[in-house]
């Protein structure tokens, strides 16, 4: 199949891009952005190929919700970026529990999540190649509204733990359950670094876009 010419040299993606690099250091500025993931999205937005457009490190949480599915009436009661401890855990439980009389209430680690845009295929290409690399199996692309290539990247470290199921409470150690989110957690962190040293070396590699700019 024959590549799409590149969007690269057009005004549509310096747009795309000035915004969405705008946005990032606002809210960098507003601390809404995890910071052991900060230097991974320096190196992917000093590529003028790649521009990102929304990440997280990992976290934990804890959901409440009327019924399965319900996001408009449910949502996110507590969640941390970091290792959590049993007792925070179990405070976030309880307040979910008492606001949920007869709903659904469950704790989850969630993966390394990651958003951008390429004004190449050549560029989403090597995004792609270098996450598959470094363990990132839920990866791919597809062709953004402009031209461009949108890709996400996830991570496979996730796990959801029921607590209340349709008013049905289920037995729950906090100590055990904090553990177990704190081990997954631990291991979607540990691939932040190496997605890092994937990105780089896969980077050095790319050409166009202005020799893409990547230290």
């Amino acid at each position: 199949m024959a590549r799409r010419a590149s969007i690269c040299g057009s005004g549509e993606w310096r747009r795309l891009r000035l915004r969405l690099l705008a946005r990032l250091e606002g809210d960098l500025g507003k601390g809404l952005v995890d910071e052991d993931i900060v230097p991974l999205l320096r190196l992917l937005n000093s590529s003028e190929c790649i521009v990102t457009s929304s990440s997280c490190s990992g976290r934990i949480a804890v959901f409440a919700a009327p019924s399965p599915g319900d996001k408009a009436r449910g949502g996110v009661v507590a969640k941390w970026h970091r290792r959590v401890e049993p007792r925070e855990l179990m405070e976030a439980v309880e307040e979910a529990l008492r606001g949920l009389p007869r709903g659904f209430v469950w704790a989850s680690a969630q993966p390394v999540v990651l958003a951008l845009h390429a004004c190449s295929q050549e560029a989403a290409e090597a995004v792609v190649r270098a996450a598959l690399r470094a363990g990132f199996k839920y990866t791919g692309y597809r062709l953004g509204s402009i031209g461009d290539y949108y890709v996400t990247v996830q991570g496979v470290e996730r796990i959801d733990v029921p607590i209340r199921v349709g008013g049905v409470e289920l037995r729950i150690d906090h100590e055990a359950l904090a553990s177990l989110l704190n081990t997954y957690l631990s291991l979607a962190k540990a691939k932040l670094e190496r997605l890092h040293r994937s990105l780089a070396a896969e980077l050095q590699l790319l050409r166009g876009c202005g020799g893409g700019g990547v230290s």
